[in-house]
């Protein structure tokens, strides 16, 4: 059986990996009960229990680079999920971008009225966050600097260098890639403070 003073001592070095609430709610459990099956079966103390599920656990909950373009270090089941978030996000701003690349393409005004209602659809979603606090200015410039829009803003340099290699200067409004792209980054950051509103963890902070 274990004690409060035991759990605290769970509680404590999960927190030492800066797991988001959700995953760490998760794991927490995951913990308690294996910790608790050791103790029973096995009739070991807590603490000799609690060193074999940290071991279990090692590759889990060892320290990686959060992303290619992030300097955080989280673990790296964390990473797992954030990974497959990103995915998800990626995949519904690609497609999307792809639907107003092709209104552009056919027909220019419309694509305007799209694209002006994602821009202001944001301004509006970035006030909400900064009237009821729901994101602090600082945390607005990681989202600045948020490896998916980084990975972008490569995307946009190549297109571009692409483009006035092949084209010319002059063509870089007519191109549809272009726009795509922009739509593309809007849409990543829509979905970020829609996260961040819902205290989804998506690497802000």
């Amino acid at each position: 059986m274990m004690t409060k003073e035991n759990l605290i001592e769970i509680e404590k070095y999960l927190k030492g990996k800066n797991l988001s609430s959700a995953v760490f709610a998760e794991v927490y459990d995951h913990f308690v009960m294996q910790i608790s099956e050791l103790i029973n079966k096995k009739d070991i103390s807590f603490t000799e229990a609690f060193l074999q599920t940290k071991f279990n656990w090692q590759s889990e909950l060892e320290m990686v680079k959060a992303d290619l373009f992030s300097f955080k270090r989280i673990a790296k089941i964390e990473k797992g999920i954030l990974q497959d978030r990103f995915k998800k996000m990626m995949m519904i701003a690609f497609v999307f971008s792809l639907i107003v690349g092709t209104v552009f393409y056919w027909n220019g005004n419309i694509y305007l009225c799209v694209q002006g209602a994602l821009i202001a659809m944001h301004l509006l979603f970035l006030m909400y966050h900064f009237i009821f606090r729901k994101m602090s200015f600082s945390e607005y410039q990681k989202m600045i600097f948020h490896p998916l829009l980084l990975k972008n803003l490569l995307l946009m340099l190549i297109i571009i260098a692409v483009n006035t290699m092949f084209f010319t200067t002059e063509n870089l409004w007519n191109f549809p890639l272009n726009h795509m792209a922009i739509t593309f980054a809007v849409l990543l950051q829509l979905q970020l403070l829609y996260f961040r509103a819902k205290k989804i963890n998506v690497l802000l902070a």
